[in-house]
């Protein structure tokens, strides 16, 4: 009898394993989109070519609408989008999309946490839980943010950087918060800091971005901050807008930099470079400069490929002229960037199916 039960557990076992396939990540069940076009409103689409082709949508957007929001969830097949201020779903691997709440704030962007959940959050400091279900507004620790971060084991267990450099967490899933650490500058000095990467592997390790003194690191929480070095040719000023950890290699850091003396002197690069650093943001290498065929605006989209440490993609678009949008892809083990240009405004997110990162999803824009 006991035998009989142990190979009957052992089938229903393997059957239960078979039926529901699992990685460490969670996403075991996630399929590839299969649609030709995307129904919706038109704020997403996507790529299987990185921006070569995209597939057709339904709806044509009309001015004016930005996609910050973008989020793939640990439920199978299952996005979330914030355009402007509507969260939509899509629970058909981004095929279809339908709208499921109103999200307050404005330039809102998602961070997805474990438990098929994102957190919305915008600079002003709103914040909110987003779900499939809808929309619960939060407290927010600061008036505002530079960046959140979420810990991939524990959907309710977030910290957030706010517009001082200063580190929150709060471990009931937004609703209170505590500082943590000591501000990444003195609060005297004035700066503005412009963007938080949190390490999606790592929450005590972040790099926040501001004006003048380019990057600061943590990799203990917060409680001690390092000046990262190599930004300026010059050991100038550098401005620094956007910041982004690879999810394939937390050590790899790429950050979007103003080098102030460069710009002043009439570097050919305008002082506007793509920084990558290799041992988690302490050392900075300029690594794609602005010049003929790259643009490089203030604060462009990073989106290190979550497999690939060596391979980054920023976008550079706008709607006057019609001139579209540049997928620019930085290639580290070639040294190269290439370009794929489509007609929208802008590109203003991206995330990567789960089963297949060749998938690219493209939140977009139109604004004239």
């Amino acid at each position: 009898m006991k035998k009989s039960f142990a190979i009957g557990l052992t089938a229903a076992l393997a059957l239960m394993s078979a039926a529901t396939p699992a990685t460490a990540d969670g996403f075991g069940r996630w399929h590839q989109p299969s649609c030709e076009t995307v129904t919706g409103d038109g704020t997403v689409t996507y790529t299987r070519d990185e921006g070569k082709t995209i597939t057709p949508t339904s709806k044509t957007l009309e001015p004016v609408v930005y996609t910050w929001g973008l989020v793939t969830l640990d439920r199978p097949d299952t996005l979330l989008s914030l355009a402007n201020n509507q969260l939509s779903r899509s629970s058909d691997a981004g095929c279809t999309w339908e709208p499921v709440g109103k999200v307050a704030g404005s330039n809102i962007e998602l961070t997805a946490a474990r438990g098929d959940r994102a957190y919305a959050w915008d600079r002003e400091g709103h914040l909110s839980l987003a779900t499939p279900d809808g929309v619960t507004p939060l407290t927010s620790p600061a008036g505002g943010l530079a960046g959140l971060g979420t810990d991939r084991r524990h959907g309710d267990h977030l910290r957030v950087a706010d517009a001082e450099g200063q580190l929150h967490e709060s471990r009931d899933g937004g609703r209170t918060w505590e500082p943590i650490g000591v501000p990444a500058w003195e609060k005297d000095e004035l700066r503005s800091v412009y963007t938080a990467a949190f390490d999606p592997h790592n929450l005590n390790h972040v790099v926040l971005g501001a004006s003048g003194d380019g990057v600061s690191v943590t990799y203990n929480g917060g409680r001690t901050w390092t000046t990262s070095k190599g930004l300026s040719s010059t050991g100038g000023k550098v401005n620094v807008f956007s910041a982004a950890i690879s999810p394939a290699s937390p050590n790899v850091v790429y950050v979007m930099g103003l080098d102030i003396d460069e710009l002043y002197s009439g570097a050919p690069s305008g002082g506007r470079h793509i920084y990558r650093s290799g041992d988690g943001g302490r050392h900075f290498t300029p690594v794609v400069d602005q010049g003929p065929g790259i643009t490089i605006p203030n604060g462009p989209l990073l989106s290190a490929h979550p497999k690939d440490p060596g391979v980054l993609y920023f976008v550079w678009g706008t709607g006057w002229s019609s001139l579209g949008t540049d997928i620019y892809r930085y290639d580290a083990w070639h040294d190269r960037v290439t370009t794929q240009h489509n007609a929208y405004d802008r590109v203003t997110a991206i995330a990567y199916n789960p089963a297949n990162s060749g998938v690219m999803y493209l939140g977009v824009a139109e604004e004239v």
